[in-house]
């Protein structure tokens, strides 16, 4: 076990610390580097050409340093310094990520990516760093060992008419449809409120919605009775995500949305997502309704005016978020074009 003195967490005194156009040394440890990286935060121009890191941006960095530490206290003698992140150390912290704490490897990759923008920070500020670090990268699960699954319409007419009794799964249900038909992140959807709604010419209603994630101003037209009526006069109380997503899983239940299915499942035991079968209820989550309106209304709806309500900015990562090879369904389309050709 090291014994360097450093904290489990990220000190929360790092706000205090002097400005950061600072005249001391910058730390040459990387998780001395952590905080002195996000003093500066504020300063910070981000990939989109904006100043400030977001306040998800600023947590990632903090779960990055108390993994980190856990790691050094683990497997090192020491504080690691940016010049001993040779190969070696970096396959050692790549595979403590993903086989002794078993994060997925989303997660494992954006922990490497977060490493290797610290060490080209680092070497902006004439810190020594080893040189395999230009090597270091992060990575995504393969598209092939992704699973989605959304609600179909049918299904969603299911939770429509099921009785509930409880008020929080009436409430559920109502944030259920709305996300069915906004198709927004949670942390966007369940942050509307009335004075996102105005009134649309047809009967329908505009929905403004300002993006957290992507920081875009979108406008999504509800047109469905059911939910104009709940946004016109049943807006549902607000819930926290957590709340939704527990809840969302007994509405589903009652509905019997119990079809099985291959997904992941929270494992209490290992604290881990595992991939397995079963009832469809267990596996849904609220993003999941953002996933059900992007795939249930393509093909249906012009792609991009699907990408302008979801804010995809790019018709691959949306083909890519939905399960969809644009290129496969073209060679296919294709050859049954020259399939009609030789039988006509």
């Amino acid at each position: 076990m090291p014994n360097s003195g450093t904290p489990s967490v990220v000190p929360n005194n790092y706000k205090n610390m002097p400005s950061l156009l600072i005249a001391t040394p910058p730390p040459k440890t990387v998780t001395a580097y952590v905080p002195y990286f996000l003093k500066q935060a504020p300063y910070r121009k981000t990939n989109k050409g904006k100043i400030g890191l977001s306040e998800n941006a600023k947590r990632n960095y903090q779960s990055f340093y108390h993994h980190f530490y856990a790691f050094e206290q683990q497997h090192t003698s020491g504080a690691l310094a940016f010049k001993d992140l040779d190969r070696a150390v970096v396959e050692r912290f790549t595979e403590w990520l993903l086989h002794e704490k078993q994060f997925s490897q989303n997660y494992a990759g954006r922990l490497l990516g977060t490493l290797k923008t610290l060490c080209l920070d680092a070497e902006k500020n004439e810190v020594k760093t080893h040189a395999y670090v230009q090597h270091i990268s992060g990575f995504t699960q393969q598209q092939a060992t992704r699973v989605i699954n959304i609600l179909t319409f049918s299904e969603l007419q299911k939770i429509e008419q099921v009785p509930l009794e409880k008020t929080h799964l009436q409430t559920t249900r109502n944030w259920i449809i709305l996300g069915f038909w906004l198709g927004q992140r949670v942390s966007d959807l369940l942050k509307l409120s009335p004075q996102h709604l105005r009134d649309a010419p047809n009967g329908g209603v505009y929905v403004d919605i300002h993006q957290q994630k992507t920081d875009k101003k979108v406008t999504v037209g509800v047109i469905d009775p059911l939910a104009v009526n709940i946004l016109r006069q049943e807006f549902p109380k607000k819930l926290t995500p957590q709340r939704f997503n527990l809840y969302l899983k007994r509405v589903l239940k009652k509905a019997g949305i119990d079809q099985q299915v291959t997904g992941f499942k929270f494992n209490p035991k290992t604290q881990r997502k595992e991939m397995g079968v079963f009832p469809k209820h267990q596996v849904i989550s609220s993003h999941d309704l953002r996933r059900s309106f992007a795939t249930n209304f393509f093909g249906k709806i012009s792609t991009p005016v699907l990408m302008q309500m979801t804010g995809h900015s790019k018709e691959s990562t949306f083909m890519s978020y939905i399960g969809r090879d644009p290129n496969r369904d073209s060679y296919a389309d294709t050859f049954m074009e020259g399939v009609l050709q030789i039988v006509k």
